[in-house]
């Protein structure tokens, strides 16, 4: 408990000292400084279907993206490799595609490595000609690059943790910008049996040009039970993100003895959608023989509807 206190003293500290960076406190009140959006898409149906309530549960590849202190918990797997493919048909035309693969290593620790692709979709260009009138020049593509390299261990048999350290590369109409920035994890397993919590400190220590990360700190717990060969998981999230409201997730997954699993959430946001249904949404998977396949629906109002599909598998 005193490391666990310790180590998650030291991320708040650090947190702290990035979010008192000088530009942000003199633009609090302005979001427009935050760019980089994109990096808080979720990756993989299961935690999407959940709401996005995941951060407690990722226990696998996922968890690059979602707390890499998850991957500590392949050292409590037969298998030496994991294996994790999504792909997010997002609004609007956009979409993210997702691929992360970690291997453990007996005393060392388990090593991890993602890429992150996104896509904004096609968009008009216009320029404004001597007349003052705009004058329309074709189409681009903005497209984002994002590489991880992952590390995670265990501290002790109650404490796994996990760092990420993060390349983006992100490109509008030829116009490149990239930067570094790293996460860091804990996930702490309380006395109560199935009962963790979880910190999680995400884009942090990078710029795109002028403008900040989507930062973001977290809170997660996350409880399971099992009920007669039915094993119910439930995540609780509280995130922080700068220049914006906390938002609150939380997600129901229900693993069945028949290898169909059940998801369901709710999320809030900071968006401005009044419009059409939102913020519920829902997951099925399929498990068997340590592999999954899942696919996840979740509702943006009036912006439309994203559809993931995403395959986890160990060996």
């Amino acid at each position: 408990m005193k490391k666990f206190i310790f180590v998650s003293f030291l991320i708040v500290l650090f947190s702290g000292i990035l979010f008192a960076d000088p530009d942000v406190i003199e633009k609090y009140d302005d979001s427009s400084n935050v760019a980089a959006k994109y990096l808080d898409l979720v990756a993989g149906a299961a935690g999407a279907g959940m709401g996005n309530a995941y951060i407690g549960l990722a226990n696998n590849a996922c968890s690059i993206f979602w707390n890499p202190a998850g991957l500590a918990n392949m050292q409590r797997i037969s298998g030496e490799w994991n294996v994790f493919i999504s792909h997010n048909i997002w609004i609007m035309s956009m979409m993210a595609d997702n691929i992360a693969i970690a291997k453990k290593f007996e005393k060392i620790g388990i090593f991890g490595l993602g890429l992150t692709y996104f896509n904004a979709g096609s968009l008009e260009k216009y320029d404004i000609d001597e007349n003052n009138k705009y004058v329309e020049k074709g189409t681009f593509t903005p497209y984002v690059l994002t590489g991880i390299l992952s590390y995670s261990n265990s501290m002790d048999k109650d404490i796994d943790f996990g760092v990420n350290l993060k390349y983006i590369i992100d490109n509008i109409d030829n116009s490149i910008s990239n930067t570094f920035s790293f996460d860091i994890g804990i996930r702490y397993f309380s006395p109560i049996k199935n009962l963790n919590f979880n910190l999680f400190a995400k884009n942090f220590g990078g710029k795109l040009g002028d403008f900040i990360l989507a930062k973001e700190v977290s809170f997660a717990i996350s409880y399971s039970l099992d009920i007669n060969d039915y094993l119910l998981n439930f995540d609780y999230d509280i995130c922080g993100e700068v220049n914006n409201n906390p938002i609150y997730r939380f997600g129901i997954e229900v693993k069945t003895p028949y290898i169909l699993i059940l998801r369901t959430g709710y999320r809030t946001d900071n968006s401005l959608i009044t419009e059409g249904f939102k913020d519920i949404n829902f997951g099925i998977g399929i498990e068997s023989d340590n592999k999954i396949i899942d696919l996840s629906f979740e509702p943006y109002g009036e912006l439309g509807n994203s559809i993931q599909i995403s395959i986890t598998g160990s060996f």
